[in-house]
């Protein structure tokens, strides 16, 4: 018999179960510093749960990150266009130029989500094989939950993460800031922000970024 999947209306029971692996903040606070990729992705699962719990921890973790001041800031690329013009297979080419240079590098890939289960449909990661596996690159994708401006609502987040940690410059406060936060603390030197395809008013991107 044919069931229908009900559509999914209220985001915020996203992430509503309890998790499989340990969310403590310390164990994943020092996964980052001592570059774990596994202890990144669980942090940026963190950061993207709506659950109430895992707010607090998220917010908890992005305020250690913040605090550690003695690394470097690191490289912030937006790369944003019209749907199919080509966003992910130049990501991929100037990424490989990137990390057979030796740079360790993320890319934060948003794309729009499904209506019934909020997590991403389209799948940029399939479009960089490469990167996909190469030790020196992380690549997440990331649903923009219905979010306006081409990014997500934890973009900022995510990529302090990856990046050095850095000086507390950032309003904790907005949820669409967490994503950067987690590239900066897993020690990534390149951060590349990719948009889901946008038209002529989306630019949210740019106050993120450098360039």
């Amino acid at each position: 018999m044919l069931r229908i999947t009900p559509r999914l209306t209220d985001l915020r029971i996203i992430n509503s179960y309890k998790k499989s692996y340990s969310t403590n903040i310390n164990d994943l606070y020092e996964g980052l510093v001592n570059k774990n990729r596994i202890s990144l992705s669980k942090a940026i699962t963190l950061v993207e749960s709506t659950r109430l719990e895992d707010r607090k921890k998220s917010r908890e973790l992005i305020s250690k990150c913040l605090s550690n001041k003695l690394a470097k800031k690191s490289r912030r690329l937006g790369f944003t266009g019209t749907p199919g013009v080509g966003k992910s297979t130049f990501i991929e080419a100037f990424g490989k130029t990137l990390v057979d240079r030796g740079h360790k590098l993320a890319v934060l890939a948003v794309d729009p989500s499904s209506s019934r289960s909020g997590g991403s449909i389209l799948g940029d990661k399939t479009r960089m094989p490469y990167l996909s596996v190469h030790e020196n690159a992380f690549v997440r994708p990331s649903p923009n939950r219905g979010s306006m401006g081409g990014v997500s609502k934890n973009t900022l987040e995510t990529i302090v993460l990856c990046e050095d940690l850095i000086d507390s410059y950032i309003n904790t406060s907005d949820i669409s800031i967490y994503a950067i936060v987690l590239f900066l603390a897993a020690g990534y030197d390149t951060c590349f922000v990719e948009t889901v395809g946008v038209g002529q008013s989306e630019f949210i991107v740019s106050d993120m970024v450098d360039m």
